[in-house]
């Protein structure tokens, strides 16, 4: 109290209204896996924040089933392609389901997501890739884009639609223009790996032209003979084009000489089927003067056309017209110039099948490709004219269009424009200083509004040495729109003031050169035209993916891929190295490998009787028995057997002998070059004629000849993560081991793994292997669920037994405040016998799981089966037992106390379940099983705790026990969770005395408290008695002295009646009114 100096009142509040704090209520903690990135419940673009990558592993507290879907999105339960519920599936959302039913009762649940994304945990077998990056153009080369290609028929006068092949490997070229290989003669091509996109035709000699070359024009005859092998006489003449052809000779072959010989400009002549042809191209003159692309052939001497089948007359090469469906070729003989078969209109409109080209941009906010509105013109001011009537100023940058004959040489060609800027053209020069030469010279052109005309070319002459006077020159020239000025770093800008189309020429020195305006300017705005024309224009060529499939990327480093599917490459060691498994001659055994299956192994559910291609099967064959999948790979060798010839099972686990097999990464391509995200695939039967193996194999000096290697990176139905530079000095840096290192530096590393007998986890278990590792890790290194602030008395991994002993380690960290709730095996059969097995851990498990239960623990009980319940959207799906067991418990705890048993009919009713039982692991169908009481006393004797159906009860959870491994009160649940109260509740007590006097009053005041509470225990039934104790009979002067307060309490807790027995006995008439009645010896 302050001392007062004057006359005046001080008061002083003192707290001595101590009492024993209230009890959050009963509050779960659940780790939990899920998709990535999930949109939010309800929501189609909003991601539920919980699943994203940089919240992985983060301790969220909900408090509703609303909050839980805005956050962690909906429960995914997967459906085959035909609409049935995949049970059992491991990337269902087990533990995001159950904590959905536990906010039905519930106002309070933590949840902690592992960092996993079991999206990618879907079967596939294709290669997964990653998404392409933000504004990553695609040309859709499939069927969406049209080509607008119409060849013409000149004995029908109609055009037919031609469909290209389109070219996008240059695997598929021979320098720059199609293999021979690809497509028939008479087909078209489009060579998509090049930026004009050419067109190219297969002509009669089997090569690629294109389309409006010379070469092309004369692929077909612009006149044909229609007499085959006629006789001719020598020294007859013909005239072409004015020019005398004499036939020196009597056959058509001879004819065909003779017109070559004369040179006739433009004109060729061949026999073909023993008939005359004769081509004209472009270059050809019908006067003999004027270029004009026709022929005109008249008879001089003879009758050599009679006889051959020609007619005199004028005839036009064939001709490539690009332009609007509504500007229809006139090509038929009733027309003025009359075209031959072959002559090709590109239709540049969309109408009528004509051009349309697919071009989209990715989008990383949406994650999807948008399709842009994309025109064919003929160059960039005509594009400026049909998209802005004022010049091309009003243009949106990123629009795009295709221009046709890129060259102007009047061949089949197409590229993509992108717009680069809305606005002005502005040209910045690369050159900040520049000394020029006065005189030189160069031309100015420019578009104008509406038009598609340029104007007229304006001479510039410099008239000084710097760049100031070269723009001082330009704006002198006067051109419409166009103008120059020098910017801050000194350079030269040139701009079009309506977003128009600039072309400049070098006519005299190289001015433009020197300042810097050339090609090189990284905007793109800068190109080469024809003739040394610079073509100045906000139309650039952007970089863009040509495919029929939309553009990916390489997977993001360390993702997964479940890879699925049958398919195995087996290797054998041939006793120096790992060996294709058809080029050992002699293997340990004698066989002859190279006689084997040519698929290699033979997948099948029966044991095969002729290898796959039906040829007897030989010593040596091998089989997976496809059959039992839990058990993959059953695998089979076939060899001979006390003189006869069977199908032997290999041994998984012998890692030792020559009849053993080892699982480890050995190849994926067969080399060390090809692309291992977009490369072809080597098939697993061509791996069988291949010894190449990566440089991370295994060692084929620590095993003996004639062991198998199966190869878990080429082979399926494992769990694979992309390692990015994976074969790089960081990972393999001695050299000696590893001298040269691959090619191709990413992989495919295998990451579910072996068993600790040396056999692989395969299949589903495979990914359950991937998926609980990443819990178990959530699961451990979390400190955000070791935090006192975090309050919660339930932990549960739904669907996972695998996290049991991490659970039970969590709640040993958190002072054993907590009672962890355990699941069963899904698969597991209802007979005591697999009960037992797994519940006594017959297969000698080395942590829990579908092979056996390992850990025992004072504060983890265990509870079996399964249930099934439907998901948000109504449909059936099986549910562990953990998903009962939460929301039982919750709903016990409302109705009463923690240390009342949350079973039986007043408070073990199970709401959240329709039927209880097992998946059946041969069919995945699951199979209703009520726990008879046989099954139960099996489940009770191995401390797992029933959840039982009852005519007129319901299902009701049927279990009180923990899993200690000792009898003592603590091996009931009621026991344990009072326990771990009373933990949590005195250190609260006790802490508001931490640092006061120890002394009598503060024993007697920490005492008062104590047994407050444990008289409220009494009251409510969690004991039968208590004793506490602080005073100088604990507290001695020693401990004292080493600042120890030491509180003694001794406790009687309540037990669970769980064995009722009634004895009834039959007594004679009047021995009850009289009282000769005992009641039974008590025990």
């Amino acid at each position: 109290m302050a001392t007062l100096v004057s006359p005046g009142v001080s008061v002083t509040i003192i707290d001595e209204s101590q009492y024993v704090p209230a009890v959050t209520g009963t509050v779960a903690s659940l780790i939990v896996a899920t998709a990535q990135d999930k949109t939010q419940g309800g929501s189609t673009t909003a991601t539920a924040a919980g699943t994203t990558a940089a919240n992985a592993g983060k301790t969220y507290l909900i408090g509703s089933q609303r909050e839980l879907s805005n956050t962690y999105g909906n429960p995914t339960f997967y459906q085959s392609a035909g609409g049935s519920a995949i049970h059992g599936y491991e990337i269902n959302e087990y533990g995001l389901m159950a904590a959905y039913s536990l906010l039905g009762v519930s106002n309070r649940c933590y949840i902690t997501r592992a960092d996993i994304d079991l999206g990618e945990l879907a079967s596939s077998a294709g290669r997964p890739t990653g998404a392409p990056a933000n504004s990553t153009i695609w040309l859709d080369t499939g069927t969406d884009t049209r080509w607008g290609i119409f060849e013409w028929s000149k004995s029908a006068g109609t055009f037919t639609n031609k469909i290209p092949t389109v070219i996008t490997s240059t695997t598929d070229l021979s320098g720059s223009i199609p293999k021979t290989s690809i497509g028939a003669i008479g087909d078209y091509a489009i060579v998509a790996t090049n930026v004009s996109n050419p067109v190219y035709y297969k002509n009669r000699s089997n090569a690629w032209i294109l389309v409006g070359s010379a070469s092309w024009q004369i692929a077909w005859p612009t006149i044909a003979g229609t007499t085959a092998s006629p006789t001719l006489v020598n020294g007859n003449t013909i005239t072409i084009n004015g020019t005398t052809v004499t036939l020196s000779g009597t056959t058509v072959s001879a004819l065909a000489t003779s017109i070559n010989s004369r040179s006739v400009t433009g004109v060729t002549a061949a026999a073909v089927d023993n008939k005359i042809e004769l081509y004209a191209t472009s270059l050809s003159t019908s006067d003999g003067s004027t270029v004009d692309g026709k022929i005109i052939l008249a008879n001089a001497s003879g009758t050599i056309l009679t006889v051959t089948g020609l007619v005199a007359g004028t005839y036009a090469s064939p001709l490539l017209q690009q332009s609007a469906h509504y500007t229809v070729p006139e090509w038929k003989t009733t027309d003025t110039t009359p075209r031959p078969n072959g002559s090709i209109w590109v239709k540049t409109t969309a109408s009528n099948l004509g051009g349309l080209f697919d071009i989209s941009v990715y989008s990383t906010s949406s994650a999807a490709f948008a399709s842009k509105t994309t025109s064919l013109y003929e160059n960039d001011q005509t594009a400026n004219k049909n998209l802005d009537a004022t010049g091309g100023l009003d243009i949106e940058a990123a629009t795009y269009y295709v221009q046709f004959d890129v060259t102007e040489d009047d061949t089949a060609t197409y590229k993509i424009f992108k717009r680069y800027a809305k606005g002005s053209l502005d040209v910045t020069g690369t050159a900040t200083t520049a000394t020029l030469t006065a005189g030189n010279t160069f031309t100015i052109s420019a578009s104008a509004a509406n038009s598609t005309a340029l104007s007229t070319a304006t001479t510039v002459t410099l008239s000084g040495t710097t760049l100031t006077t070269l723009a001082s020159d330009i704006n002198a020239a006067n051109v419409a729109s166009v103008s120059a000025a020098i910017v801050t770093s000194g350079a030269i800008v040139i701009s079009h003031g309506l977003g128009g189309v600039i072309v400049l020429k070098e006519t005299a020195g190289t001015p433009l050169t020197t300042a810097g305006i050339t090609t090189a300017i990284t905007t793109g705005q800068v190109r080469a035209g024809n003739s040394s024309d610079l073509i100045l224009s906000n139309w650039i060529a952007p970089t863009y993916t040509a495919s029929s499939t939309a553009p990916t990327s390489d997977p993001t480093d360390l993702r997964y891929w479940y890879h699925g599917g049958y398919e195995a490459d087996i290797m054998i060691h041939n006793g120096t190295l790992w060996a294709g498994y058809q080029l050992v001659s002699s293997d340990a055994r004698g066989y002859n490998l190279g006689n084997t299956d040519p698929d290699g192994v033979i997948f099948s559910a029966t044991a095969p009787t002729v290898q796959s291609d039906t040829s007897a099967l030989v010593t040596g064959d091998l089989w997976i028995d496809t059959s039992d999948l839990e058990n993959y790979p059953k695998l089979y060798r076939y060899q001979v057997v006390s003189s006869e010839n069977k199908w032997v099972l290999i041994d998984l686990t012998d890692q030792t002998t020559e009849d053993g097999i080892l699982f480890a990464d050995a190849r994926y391509m067969g080399d060390t070059t090809t692309d291992v995200v977009t490369g072809t695939t080597a098939t697993t039967a061509s791996l069988l004629q291949s010894n190449t193996v990566d440089i991370d194999k295994p060692d084929p000096a620590l095993y003996p000849r004639g062991m198998l290697l199966f190869n878990t990176r080429r082979s399926s139905y494992n769990v694979k993560k992309f390692r990015s530079n994976y074969f790089s000095r960081t990972n393999f840096a001695d050299t000696t081991l590893y001298g040269t290192l691959p090619t191709e530096k990413d992989a495919w590393v295998s990451t579910s793994g072996n068993k600790n007998d040396g056999s692989p986890y395969m299949g589903r278990k495979a990914v359950r292997k991937v998926v609980s590792g990443a819990m178990k890790s959530a699961c451990d290194t979390s400190t955000e669920l070791r935090e006192d602030s975090r309050d919660f008395n339930l932990i549960a991994a739904p669907g996972y037994p695998e996290l049991i002993a991490n659970m039970v380690s969590l709640n040993n960290d958190r002072l054993n405040t907590a009672f962890v709730i355990g699941d069963s095996p899904l698969r597991l059969a209802a007979t005591s016998t697999e009960v037992q097995n797994w519940a006594a851990n017959s297969a000698v498990a080395t942590d829990n799981g579908d092979d056996g239960l390992v850990t025992s623990d004072t504060y983890l009980g265990v509870f079996y089966p399964s249930g099934t319940t439907t998901d948000l959207s109504g449909n059936s799906i099986v549910v562990p037992s953990t998903h009962a067991v939460l929301r039982m418990f919750s709903r016990s705890d409302d109705q009463s106390y923690p240390w009342f048993a949350a079973a039986g009919t007043r408070r073990g009713t199970v709401d959240n379940v329709s039927s209880i039982g097992y998946i059946n692991a041969s069919t995945g169908e699951f199979t209703v099983d009520n726990t008879r009481e046989s099954l139960r006393d099996t489940l009770y004797t191995n401390r797992v705790n029933p959840i039982a159906f009852f005519h007129g009860a319901g299902i009701l959870g049927y279990g009180n026990k923990t899993r200690a491994t000792t009898p003592s009160a603590l091996d009931r649940i009621n026991v344990a969770r009072l326990v771990a109260y009373l933990r949590k509740q005195l250190k609260s007590i006790a802490l508001a005395f931490v640092f006061e006097p120890n002394d009598k009053i503060t024993r007697d005041e920490l005492k008062e408290i104590i047994e407050q509470s444990m008289n409220d225990l009494v009251a409510k039934r969690g004991l039968y008695d208590f004793l506490v104790v602080c005073d100088e009979s604990n507290n001695t002067p020693t401990r004292i002295d080493r600042n120890e307060l030491y509180v003694d309490i001794a406790i009687e807790p309540m037990k669970a009646a769980e064995f009722i027995y009634i004895p009834v006995r039959l007594k004679n008439t009047g021995e009850i009114a009289s009282g000769n009645v005992a009641s039974a010896n008590a025990i």
